[in-house]
């Protein structure tokens, strides 16, 4: 049985029982392939995806654009020789097949990232989470002639985002409690890395820096924060953070005191021409056995 492997968090990275896939014709087939798999909890009616992806052609012109991208997709993921196929297709509808032997790393990763606190793995998931988000959704990847599609990734990449932050924050503030600092920097940093004015992750290596011994450099990280702030967004340090770094300066800090963060909203919106569907047409399902 045929193993699928699509990794969006990133560049695109698609594999076949452990080959890479390369042979999409174009950046269209990669898109078609991306929606459909994130978007897998349902069919999605042909005009639709037509539309989505060739928003400025005449609908019959869009239609046979999606038929010839659908076949070439269909070829390069070998989807034919698939049982199950990873493609579930009719007349008027196509979608992914969550039953296939596939695997989506943004799947792992929201399962990981949304773990329960109460969970016995709790600290494993967040770090799996954080090892699966090797960057941005579809990073470096757009249709400039496709304005709706890019809405979607954008959508989707700034919830997938705020979850990493999430988890990130989590992660610095976990290991703070448990004195391990020299690890909650390490998370403290990753979140500057993605986010570098999430005032949050400022207040957190402050913090673990603070008490770790290292008081001069948690004094200059607030600077950095202040300079950063003015310079991009030219506003000051929130009263927490100038807060705490009176505490840092006066030799005042308390061990532990959990730093705020906002919790991630994972929006389920759709683009808004993706939010109605045509009504379906009465047709049986056929997956295609070939």
């Amino acid at each position: 049985m045929a193993h699928l492997k699509i990794s969006l968090l990133g560049p695109i990275q698609v594999t076949l029982d452990e080959r890479p896939v390369t042979g999409f014709k174009s950046n269209k087939v990669r898109a078609l392939l991306a929606y459909l798999a994130v978007e897998a909890d349902r069919p999605h009616r042909r005009e639709t995806l037509a539309g989505l992806l060739w928003p400025d052609w005449p609908e019959r012109e869009a239609m046979s654009n999606l038929r010839y991208s659908l076949s070439d997709l269909r070829r390069t993921i070998d989807d034919r020789a698939a049982d199950p196929p990873f493609l579930l297709i009719t007349r008027d509808d196509i979608q992914f097949n969550a039953a296939s032997d596939y695997w989506i790393d943004i799947t792992d990763f929201r399962k990981s990232a949304g773990i329960q606190k109460s969970h016995p793995s709790f600290i494993n998931k967040l770090e799996k989470a954080v090892a699966l988000y090797r960057g941005n959704f579809l990073e470096g990847f757009s249709l400039e002639d496709s304005p709706t599609f890019d809405e979607w990734a954008l959508l989707t990449r700034e919830q997938l985002a705020r979850q990493i932050l999430f988890v990130l924050h989590t992660l610095a503030e976990t290991y703070e409690q448990r004195s391990a600092y020299e690890k909650a920097q390490s998370y403290a940093w990753r979140q500057l890395e993605l986010e570098p004015w999430e005032e949050s992750a400022h207040q957190q290596l402050m913090r673990v820096l603070a008490l770790s011994g290292q008081r001069s450099a948690a004094l200059a990280q607030y600077e950095t924060c202040r300079n950063l702030l003015a310079e991009e967004l030219d506003v000051e340090p929130s009263e927490e953070t100038k807060e705490l770094y009176k505490q840092i300066r006066d030799g005042k800090l308390k061990s532990f005191a959990p730093c705020p963060t906002i919790q991630p909203e994972i929006s389920t919106k759709l683009p808004s021409f993706l939010e109605v569907e045509p009504p379906h047409r009465n047709s049986h399902r056929c997956c295609t056995r070939r």
